[in-house]
């Protein structure tokens, strides 16, 4: 595959496995179930966390280390209830940030994952609450012109 679908996807097993919601490659999910997602938030189920990639951390990608800096933007819906996307973002949290030397089951090995950024809660056209984190992953990722 590639490394950014191996990152996102590694990623989601974590959360899954951290008991965040639930991963399913397929896109499939129950009404009552807390959606794992690459790339968008679904309609439905209303509880839901979607993982992309937008951009380069603070020291970008070493030009001739495999060491890369990526920024990962973590949305987070609950429902109605503002404190349910906060307890979401808390366990996202307890996953992610301070995770080192840990290689995900896809393969990629995360040096460093800190939060970088909480985004105040706000509403969508449905009433429910979400809210964006963003977190900077160190990651080793071996390219043809720069050495492992």
């Amino acid at each position: 595959m590639s490394f950014t679908r191996d990152l996102l996807s590694g990623l989601a097993v974590l959360l899954a496995d951290a008991g965040a919601g639930d991963w399913n490659p397929s896109g499939i999910y129950s009404d009552e179930q807390t959606a794992i997602t690459i790339g968008g938030l679904p309609a439905s189920p209303d509880m839901a966390i979607t993982l992309t990639v937008y951009g380069t951390g603070r020291a970008g990608d070493d030009l001739t280390q495999s060491d890369t800096n990526t920024q990962i933007q973590v949305r987070i819906r609950g429902k109605a209830d503002p404190r349910v996307v906060d307890d979401l973002a808390d366990l996202v949290f307890d996953a992610l940030h301070g995770l080192s030397n840990h290689t995900l089951d896809t393969g990629v090995h995360v040096l460093l994952a800190q939060r970088r950024i909480v985004a105040p809660i706000d509403r969508d056209a449905n009433g429910r609450w979400g809210r964006a984190d963003s977190y900077e992953l160190l990651v080793d990722r071996p390219s043809p012109h720069r050495t492992e």
